[in-house]
């Protein structure tokens, strides 16, 4: 028990002689009688004196000029009928310290706040399940909470980490404790009543306060129905938005490198104690076109130096001032938590727990804070606006599961090239939870793995890292995917972005994928003699079955969009250009199932140059090269691929130009201050065989040979490049 653990830590103060400040007034919710011990004592005096114990007690604290800071104080108030008669203030000298030297609370201003008037107080019932009452103070700058007796057990086993953790990061985003007492009558375990008082993350003043005008409550699980907002019992309660409501992602611009470091510091302080079921609460100022938006390091809602509370107590980013912090982080993943655990378990999968292991928990939350918290700044495209998950998003999500548990085996690479490695077509079945719980056996087909271990090898991509790339959230999922077009327009698969966006999923028809699988022995010995290629590299082929009926061809490739971790680049154009000639322009295609993706443009509605000044010949070289490779395969259908965006540049740093050549090859900026990527050649699997003859034999009978990607090979190849040198320039 705790108080036979902590006996000798306690200091006994008999406070029966002090004098009461003014007596203070609450109304509670009726569900306050069920912690009141006496029948004499209302819900309303119950509350009013939590509030004068605190008072009392921080002023009795602050008369100890040095205090033991782990040392806990048992108050007694037996001869004061308007106090409660037993109040113990753990650790009063720690939280002591963090109010005034790292918060810089004064202990008057601390005992102000809790000198409220009757018609300031509104006691509240949290919108969480857990039924703990909620006071705000006097200028709603702190609020005091009811905790669990095993809420107060995980804050005493962690409060010296914490304090030193809190002074050694003055950026933490882990709630601001400010004190944890436990007010009874009596010494009957069961009367008594732990209070934590912490700083409230929106707070922004006393004086003109900003309006808050979306709060979020997120704790990074999927949804156990998928049901979102449009339902009426589905609406957020009190104003508090949960992970199922989620309309939005949250651009922070430069605070997001340092913001997504510190919540991982964080959350690992939280795991290393075994917590988990914390949130992330977020709100938002949306800010005025004339609103002023100045530093203000010195006011009163700082409560510090963090970086992100100088602005009333948030950062600017994007338009809008962000209150962020992590909050309800004193949940152990103790033995009722595992059996919890483990009954749940049994009708929902771990994605969609709140009760799951700490490792678990917080290797997700910091997956779903790296997803809604997007790098560089909000595109200037509509903005992603979640809704409910199809059948075949499901799918995606079961599928690129299961392609990391076959990428995690990590076969073997090829140390001879055989033939019987190339033709090597593996099954592996594997066993995936549904959305409602129930095991789904996906089959999945894993093509020449040998060999794409061995080209894995050789680029150095470790298969644990893609496979746990692979991991896209849903929401992610919904905001990327975008389906792939053909050049007449047709939708011919989708393609999937990975966590990092380093890699892409793209599900092709059969015949591609067996076109490929089928040229994989000639491309691996090129791909391995030719390391400066600017042909796409493929990691993995596969194919992915559900039951009877439902089957996927997928290949995993690094994706063109991707320029590198340290030098980000957000697209807003993308040009896939095969040489193709249309007298007749016609507008560029937009995937109306993914707002939040770039617009796609073909050589039909090519509309400008890419200069790459002083890389030009060095690539156009290479890239003759390859397509004399392609060529002498019969492969056509092929595509050039250039990205025109922004990189993310910290605000006030410069670009070193021969940094970015020696980082990634092929990305120059333009004269009119855009970047411009020649990413490489993709969709390099489709071969020039009986069907595209008779094909190109009809086109070249209507005179529109240069109108069609079906062409012979050689004709391909060379109209290719001539549009290529005609496009790239110096």
């Amino acid at each position: 028990m705790l108080d036979e653990k902590l006996e000798e830590d306690f200091v006994l103060v008999d406070d029966s002689s002090c004098e009461s400040d003014d007596e203070l007034s609450k109304s509670w919710l009726s569900s306050i009688s069920s912690i009141v011990s006496g029948p004499t004592v209302s819900p309303k005096d119950w509350v009013t004196q939590i509030a004068l114990g605190i008072q009392t007690t921080a002023r009795i604290s602050a008369s100890d000029t040095h205090p033991n800071l782990f040392h806990h104080t048992l108050h007694l108030f037996e001869n004061n009928p308007k106090m409660i008669p037993n109040i113990k203030e753990f650790c009063a000298g720690a939280f002591r310290d963090l109010r005034e030297n790292l918060y810089l609370v004064s202990t008057e201003d601390y005992i102000d706040e809790w000198n409220l008037t009757e018609d300031q107080l509104s006691a509240t019932e949290g919108a969480g399940r857990s039924g703990s009452l909620f006071c705000f103070s006097r200028t709603k700058k702190f609020i005091f909470k009811t905790i669990f007796r095993s809420e107060v057990d995980s804050l005493i086993s962690m409060i010296k980490k914490y304090h030193k953790y809190c002074h050694q990061q003055p950026d933490t985003l882990i709630m601001r404790m400010m004190g944890l007492y436990c007010f009874s009558r009596d010494s009957v375990a069961a009367n008594f009543t732990y209070v934590l008082v912490f700083g409230n993350v929106m707070w922004s003043g006393i004086e003109k306060p900003l309006k808050i005008h979306q709060v979020f409550d997120l704790k990074g699980r999927r949804t156990k129905t998928l049901r979102f907002h449009q339902e009426e019992e589905e609406e957020p309660l009190m104003g508090v938005q949960k992970d199922k409501h989620l309309e939005r992602l949250f651009y922070t611009e430069n605070y997001r490198r340092q913001l997504v470091q510190q919540l991982a510091a964080d959350v690992n302080l939280l795991k290393d104690h075994n917590l988990m079921d914390y949130s992330l609460l977020i709100g938002i100022h949306h800010c005025e076109e004339d609103e002023e938006i100045e530093p203000t390091p010195t006011h009163p809602s700082c409560m510090g130096s963090s970086q992100f509370r100088l602005y009333k107590g948030g950062f600017p980013a994007n338009g809008e001032i962000y209150y962020i912090g992590i909050i309800d982080c004193l949940t152990y993943y103790g033995a009722m938590k595992k059996i919890a655990h483990s009954f749940k378990s049994l009708l929902w999968n771990k994605e969609q727990l709140s009760t799951v292991q700490a490792q678990f928990y917080a290797t997700r939350f910091l997956k779903y804070v790296n997803a809604i918290f997007p790098a560089g700044e909000q595109p200037s495209v509509s903005p992603f606006t979640p809704c409910a998950a199809t059948n075949e998003e499901e799918n995606l999500t079961v599928l690129l599961q299961s392609i990391r548990g076959v990428l995690i085996k990590n076969t073997a690479a090829s140390s001879s090239l055989s033939e019987e490695e190339f033709t090597a077509q593996p099954v592996h079945t594997i066993a995936m939870p549904s959305q409602n719980g129930d095991a789904i056996s996906v089959s999945i087909k894993e093509y020449a793995p040998a060999i794409f271990a061995k080209l894995r090898q050789e680029w150095n991509r470790n298969p644990q890292e893609i496979g746990d790339d692979l991991l896209v959230p849903l929401l992610q999922l919904q905001a990327n995917r975008v389906n792939i077009f053909a050049e007449n327009g047709s939708i011919t698969g989708t393609s999937i972005p990975s966590v990092s966006k380093k890699y892409t999923v793209e599900t092709v028809p059969q015949r591609d994928a067996h076109t490929f699988f089928a040229f994989i022995s000639t491309y691996t010995k090129y791909m391995l003699q030719n390391p400066d290629t600017y042909i796409c590299k493929v990691v993995g082929v596969y194919r992915c079955s559900f039951g009877l009926l439902s089957r996927m061809y997928v290949i995993v490739m690094e994706n063109p969009e991707y320029t590198s971790e340290s030098l980000p680049m957000i697209a807003t154009r993308v040009y896939s250009l095969q040489g193709v000639k249309f007298k007749q322009p016609v507008p560029a295609l937009k995937d109306t199932g993914a707002k939040s993706r770039p617009a796609i443009f073909f050589d039909r509605n090519l509309d400008r140059t890419f200069c790459m000044g002083s890389q030009r010949d060095e690539l156009l070289t290479i890239i003759r090269r390859d397509v004399e490779f392609l060529k002498a395969n019969a492969m056509i259908g092929y595509s050039m691929v250039l990205v025109v965006g922004s990189l993310v540049i910290p605000e006030g740093e410069h670009v070193d130009t021969a940094l970015v050549q020696k980082e990634k090859r092929g990305l120059v900026e333009s004269a009119f201050g855009q970047w411009v990527l020649l990413a490489g050649i993709y969709d390099v699997w489709r071969r020039y065989g009986k069907r595209e003859i008779v094909s190109s034999s009809i086109s070249a009978l209507r005179g529109s040979v240069q109108e069609s990607t079906v062409t012979d090979p050689v004709f391909y190849a060379e109209r290719f490049i001539d549009s290529l040198e005609a496009r790239v320039t110096k």
